[in-house]
């Protein structure tokens, strides 16, 4: 019975901690910033590019709640061409995990 009660609780463990999206992972922290795409645009001028963010916020891996997209960020900041994207991933243990997505473009 005790080894079920391992087996089953390092099952839950490794279902859990697979469904990050972060490049880098820590176990009890993260914060690490990545690139999703690149979309070939020329860029001239990094300075001179829009940001538009967008996020949503997980807690306890039970309720998620806002929208992450790609679009909601490019329309915050009207952006009509994308140049790149990145992720934001920040987590403390399986508590609280926010996910903000920077699009740049003009």
């Amino acid at each position: 019975m005790k080894k079920l009660f391992i087996f089953t609780m390092l099952s839950f463990m490794f279902v859990l901690f697979s469904q990050t999206t972060a490049d880098a992972f820590g176990l009890f922290y993260t914060n690490s910033t990545y690139p999703v795409t690149a979309t070939g645009n020329e860029v001239k001028d990094l300075s001179a590019l829009k940001k538009g963010t967008s996020h949503s916020t997980n807690i306890l891996f039970l309720v998620e709640v806002g929208d992450a997209g790609i679009d909601t960020a490019a329309k915050n900041a009207d952006i009509k061409k994308i140049s790149y994207i990145d992720v934001n991933e920040r987590m403390v243990f399986i508590f609280w995990r926010k996910v903000t997505v920077n699009v740049y473009g003009e």
